[in-house]
């Protein structure tokens, strides 16, 4: 299954402390594929890890470039009511937050990292067409959630969390800080296509490409739109604050199938191991 392992001392993981850990099944496993590649993302400060802790402490909304301002009150106003806007802005203000505040830390302060390296350094896996690649997805962050996808390409999920789950194909998923999601793709029609993960805030993010050969690229697409929190987000979908401001997290995807990083239904019989391998 696909693993990582970190350290747990001090902040030696946001100090890049961390790498992939891979564990080869004994039994064959229950799909197959041709290539097998990992993608370690990650956000990466030269800040000293223990100064951006303090600076958490001291404004946890340092990095929220986004704030709600008069215009958007007038625009709520306009679109739903007086009352109806307040109630809102009241309900935010006892939660002391706002339906910016999507992450601590983004793309202000982080640089998102693929294998190591940002979207100018481009890493590339190298596939023949019409191969099966399996992409072992592992966010090694300190706390940066990424929303993941390669245009053109659908991905059938095949593992999460290291054990095996029924597959389910979609075009982009959510992946927590942590988490580890197998992919298989069927890579072909095109010579190359770009790895896209973006983060939660829509700061930010990196890529990488998937091509026959080193050197190429595939277009990057446009960061999305940055998403709204809405009651419902925060669990509080009964609030009648929230009606007409539904939607939140999940109107930015549209008609996109969308897997968030919750779990998968797993197979009854689980993956038995054998001997395992570390890429440092």
């Amino acid at each position: 299954g696909t693993y990582w392992y970190h350290s747990h001392s001090s902040f030696q993981e946001q100090a890049g402390l961390y790498g992939p850990l891979i564990i080869d099944p004994i039994e064959p496993e229950p799909f197959a594929f041709d290539r097998d590649y990992v993608v370690m993302l990650a956000d990466w400060t030269d800040l000293d890890p223990a100064a951006l802790f303090s600076r958490l402490k001291k404004m946890s909304s340092y990095d929220n470039y986004n704030k709600r301002t008069t215009g958007d009150f007038i625009s709520d106003v306009q679109r739903l009511g007086l009352a109806a806007t307040v109630n809102d802005r009241k309900m935010w203000g006892e939660m002391r937050m706002t339906p910016t505040d999507l992450s601590d830390v983004d793309a202000h302060t982080y640089t998102y990292l693929m294998n190591g390296t940002t979207a100018l350094g481009n890493w590339t896996g190298v596939f023949r067409s019409g191969e099966k690649v399996r992409l072992r997805f592992i966010n090694g962050s300190a706390m940066t959630y990424f929303d993941v996808r390669i245009p053109g390409l659908k991905m059938t999920v095949v593992a999460a969390d290291g054990q095996y789950v029924h597959p389910v194909t979609v075009d982009e998923f959510r992946i927590a800080a942590a988490e580890t999601f197998d992919v298989i793709v069927e890579a072909s029609g095109q010579d190359a296509f770009t790895i896209f993960a973006q983060d939660m805030g829509r700061t930010g993010y990196v890529s990488g490409t998937l091509a026959v050969r080193d050197g190429l690229r595939a277009p990057i697409p446009a960061i999305d739109p940055r998403p709204l929190l809405t009651m419902a987000d925060m669990g509080h979908g009964g609030m009648g604050a929230s009606k007409g401001m539904e939607g939140g997290l999940r109107r930015q995807y549209g008609s996109r199938h969308v897997v968030h990083g919750g779990p998968f239904q797993c197979r009854t019989r689980r993956a038995r191991h054998g001997r395992a391998w570390i890429m440092a």
